[in-house]
């Protein structure tokens, strides 16, 4: 079993099963925004690749420095405040996380951030159709530690747009069973898909091991694998059943009441010699909890629902 971010670059296959669609998702459209994220490799000077080439054998950095520098993406975000702060995942802006089993000194994570931050034009699409209108963000706060990232939209002088945003609810409460809707773009489509929290992934951290504890016997309404975490700990994500495909990267999970209890980040799929097959329902999220003591770190604001 493996981690599939869900960004990806224009076109991709999608991942999580048949598409089960919610209703209302629509009226919480404006608050939804599609991510794209563009590399200027030329910035750092315009032979940097070739560089790279003649330097191997690569060490860790090099390698995961030339990959991501091949790389763009695009993905789901919400805004959390009316003056453009939206949330999304660190790998949708720095074109994929790779966790931290990679040999990388923090000094090294830290200046592979820094780079890509610098390098790289965001964009932001608000609204649809005739009414769209695409932003340039910048990046107000990342944590590759957490896949999470705030981003700000850039306004033009003399704009004073208000955006629509969502309420971030607790995901202290939640139970197995919970229904959920995700909004986001899977596919660059928008997309309001149903389904139900399978299981509550307790642990320390976002990108720590998790464990496949059950095997179910395919009858109805049984998911084939639950997933758990392998540390002690509050609820650190989720795995849910609502379909999902590259693009979703970042979209919000609501509750029955359109509260924020996750953001989409990844699906577990299994890999075969020649293929990588999507799993059913190894849908993943990262919990509300985790959300908000992120963006309060940061001072960003933000509404909390009433528990």
């Amino acid at each position: 079993m493996l981690l599939a971010l869900l960004a990806a670059g224009p076109a991709g296959p999608a991942a999580g099963g048949q598409a089960r669609h919610a209703a209302g998702g629509q009226a919480l459209r404006p608050a939804v925004v599609q991510v794209e994220s563009d590399i200027d490799a030329f910035s750092l000077g315009p032979d940097l690749n070739a560089e790279l080439a003649a330097r191997q054998p690569w060490t860790a950095y090099e390698a995961e420095l030339a990959r991501r520098l091949r790389l763009g993406s695009t993905g789901t975000g919400f805004f959390v405040n009316a003056r453009g702060d939206l949330v999304t995942n660190a790998h949708v802006v720095l074109s994929g996380v790779r966790y931290r089993t990679l040999p990388f000194p923090q000094s090294e994570w830290d200046s592979l951030t820094s780079l890509l931050t610098a390098i790289r034009d965001v964009w932001v699409t608000v609204g649809e159709g005739e009414q769209a209108r695409c932003y340039v963000a910048v990046p107000v706060a990342i944590a590759e530690d957490l896949d999470l990232a705030v981003l700000r939209v850039a306004l033009p002088p003399g704009d004073e747009t208000k955006f629509s945003y969502l309420t971030i609810g607790s995901s202290d409460a939640l139970r197995a069973g919970q229904a959920v809707t995700v909004l986001g773009f899977p596919e660059n489509e928008f997309q309001a898909s149903a389904g139900e929290i399978l299981s509550l992934i307790y642990g320390s951290h976002v990108h720590e091991e998790m464990t496949l504890v059950r095997r179910g016997s395919g009858e109805p309404g049984q998911p084939p694998v639950t997933v758990s975490g392998s540390t002690p700990g509050p609820v650190v994500r989720l795995q849910h059943n609502a379909p999902t495909g590259h693009g979703s990267s970042g979209s919000p999970l609501l509750d029955a009441k359109n509260r924020v209890i996750g953001l989409a980040y990844a699906t577990l799929v299994a890999r075969s010699p020649d293929r990588v097959v999507p799993e059913p329902d190894l849908n993943l999220a990262i919990a509300s909890d985790v959300i908000k003591r992120f963006l309060k770190s940061h001072a960003v604001p933000f509404t909390e629902a009433p528990r």
